[in-house]
């Protein structure tokens, strides 16, 4: 009787392991809408300001209203942030439920802007650390957006006088 309740026991162990190991991966998988975390990396790329005077998304607009004007418009996509890794993802999941996983939080967040314009479909990518405030531009796209546009030079005309 006993080894039968000691069999049942520890076939039962295995199944309820399963579960609660697939209940915790897919609690850390891909989530479908962003998190306040990923708010936050975005909001850092936007107010993001590299060489001085304008933020990127200051930049993104100028050159969105100057194309137009040109008669080239641009359509504007969507900002999407998420962490680098699942290994991340985990963590950061679980680090909500345990405290023993906060010293292991990396912070990293991947930034995406897309954009279409003259020249097709455009792609700018950042790495973000939201802790230590950190953005660096990946591609050539997120690079430019990070500096202003050369305004032409203007001649300086006198206003007329009589």
């Amino acid at each position: 009787m006993q080894s039968t309740l000691r069999y049942i026991k520890n076939a039962l162990r295995v199944p309820v392991l399963a579960l609660i190991g697939l209940g915790l991966v897919a609690g850390c998988g891909e989530p479908t809408e962003m998190g306040a975390k990923e708010q936050q990396a975005i909001q850092m790329v936007k107010s993001h300001t590299a060489e001085g005077l304008f933020s990127v998304i200051s930049n993104i607009e100028k050159r969105s209203r100057d194309s137009a004007r040109a008669g080239q418009p641009w359509e504007l996509g969507p900002w999407t942030a998420g962490m680098p890794s699942q290994k991340d993802r985990v963590v950061e999941t679980l680090s909500q439920y345990f405290n023993v996983f906060d010293q292991f939080r990396t912070g990293s967040y991947w930034v995406r802007f897309t954009f279409t314009n003259s020249d097709g479909n455009g792609e700018a990518l950042w790495d973000v650390n939201i802790y230590t405030k950190d953005v660096i531009a990946k591609n050539d796209a997120a690079k430019s957006f990070e500096m202003p546009i050369d305004e032409p030079d203007t001649e300086y005309k006198e206003p007329y006088s009589r």
